[in-house]
């Protein structure tokens, strides 16, 4: 009896399982299985990860590779990793990196090195060197109709016309007279797009994130419309593509959004990571997880496991999975059941 009891109990245990397993299967939980992480838990996530990481061993090995590559920007990343995780490197190492950065400082090398940055942003050696020599112009909108004197320039000379430069050019300086309206506000979306711009002429953007922007970058369909939009007599629609405008904007402003909360010189040197859209929108969780330690955070963690931080599996699809879990293992109870009846009646 009950044995019986037991039996029925399981049987509707399970028919009500697979009736809740049904139910949250048809609310679609794995078109979209990953939400974003709160901060406070991306930072507890990161800390983790970097505890396993960043290893003194790790440290020391970044620092040698760093000294024999005469990559400065990786020395500063190590370092920066040791002080921040309370690491002591060994003295004579950090001796070694001292003198090495003090030769590569020395003022007739940094103004030499700074000019040719400032002139060509291509030849600029080091993150540091961005920042200081080549950012102060471009971020301005001195910058965008520079972008833009080189356009027009190419197009007179029947030369090829670099179609994303101009692109990201015209959304700065739509951004800078505050007339862009789209995700992020207007000074982010300038900060991300000049970034861009510096990144493309630098030869840092990746080929995937180059394809995307290429799509959207053309979205100025008119240029004699923009000054009545500007001036408001017209909508926006007579003079872009508002659609791409908008694609274009929202890759801006998260990248804007990474400079905000590390810097515009450190945002290009990122921009090596991202290959879309998607990517762009990772690293802007990241950013604002790690704040000043994301270049450091992603060199140790690798991209997949750092933008894999930033995100965890929404309630629903967890839900799902555990319905799904309880189903499979009540009908592999149930015909357990049905066989032992089947075999012992």
């Amino acid at each position: 009896m009950l044995r019986r009891l037991a039996f029925r109990a399981l049987t509707l245990a399970t028919l009500a399982t697979g009736g809740a397993s049904l139910w949250a299967l048809a609310q679609n939980p794995f078109a979209a299985p990953l939400v974003e992480r709160g901060l406070a838990d991306t930072q507890a996530v990161l800390a983790r990860h970097l505890t396993r990481m960043a290893t003194p061993t790790r440290l020391v090995d970044e620092v040698e590779q760093a000294l024999a590559d005469d990559d400065m920007d990786r020395l500063l990343i190590a370092l920066d990793a040791a002080a921040a995780r309370g690491i002591t490197l060994p003295r004579p190492l950090l001796e070694r990196a001292q003198a090495q950065a003090e030769a590569a400082e020395t003022p007739s090398r940094r103004l030499t090195d700074c000019a040719a940055c400032a002139w060509d942003i291509s030849a600029c050696a080091t993150v540091a060197q961005i920042a200081t020599c080549a950012l102060p112009v471009e971020i301005t909108p001195l910058g965008d109709l520079n972008a833009l004197r080189r356009a027009a320039a190419a197009q007179a000379t029947g030369a090829e016309v670099d179609r994303i430069d101009l692109g990201l050019a015209l959304a700065g300086l739509l951004a800078s007279g505050a007339v862009l309206v789209t995700a992020g506000g207007s000074a982010t979306i300038k900060a991300g797009a000049t970034a861009l711009r510096l990144a493309r002429r630098s030869g840092r953007l990746t080929p995937g994130l180059t394809d995307t922007l290429a799509r959207n970058a053309d979205a100025i369909t008119d240029m004699r419309a923009l000054p009545a939009y500007i001036a408001g007599r017209v909508p926006l629609a007579e003079a872009a593509d508002t659609a791409k405008l908008a694609r274009l904007g929202r890759i801006a402003g998260d990248l804007g959004a990474v400079a905000r909360h590390t810097s515009p010189a450190d945002t290009i040197a990122l921009l090596r990571q991202v290959d879309s859209a998607e990517d762009a929108a990772s690293l802007a969780r990241l950013a604002r997880a790690s704040g000043p330690q994301t270049r450091g955070t992603l060199h140790l963690l690798g991209k997949a496991r750092a933008f894999r931080a930033t995100l965890r599996l929404s309630d629903l699809a967890l839900g799902t999975l555990a319905l799904l879990a309880a189903l499979a293992g009540q009908v592999a109870a149930l015909l357990l059941a049905l066989l032992r009846r089947a075999v012992r009646p």
